[in-house]
């Protein structure tokens, strides 16, 4: 089966060798490098996983499959503190492997769950993430 460019864009960022610098701000978690403007910083998910190619595509994985489940919680939750439960896990599993944009909007939606909010951003960050992974592991 051949490869669409996309997903040759892919496989080149993945293996392209990256210099992290180290972030500044307290409120940017990750590297300042090319690869953070994906919706998963790979140079993030090498450091989080040694390097252990195995360990990141079942981080990835995971991260696919849970993001879902935990969007389900949040949009049927019927209590503040059920949605910034959902919320809250997202930001942590996004930061984990350097979904910068899912965790800056599960953020906010964890900081607004007092109140009815719209998780739109959110679930289009997770979908762009989501449609990255399965484009970087061929599913």
């Amino acid at each position: 089966m051949a490869k669409s460019s996309a997903m040759r864009a892919v496989e080149m960022e993945y293996d392209k060798p990256q210099t992290y610098v180290a972030a500044t701000s307290l409120r940017s978690h990750h590297s300042p490098c090319a690869s953070a403007n994906n919706p998963v910083d790979l140079v993030h998910l090498s450091r989080q996983s040694l390097g252990d190619r195995s360990l990141e595509t079942e981080i990835l994985r995971m991260f696919h499959s849970q993001s879902k489940l935990y969007m389900d919680r949040l949009e049927n939750a019927k209590t503040a503190e059920e949605r910034k439960m959902a919320a809250h896990t997202v930001v942590g599993s996004a930061r984990g492997l350097g979904a910068w944009k899912v965790a800056s909007e599960a953020e906010l939606v964890e900081q607004s769950a007092g109140r009815a909010c719209d998780v739109s951003s959110l679930k289009e960050a997770v979908e762009e993430a989501n449609d990255y992974i399965e484009a970087l592991l061929g599913d």
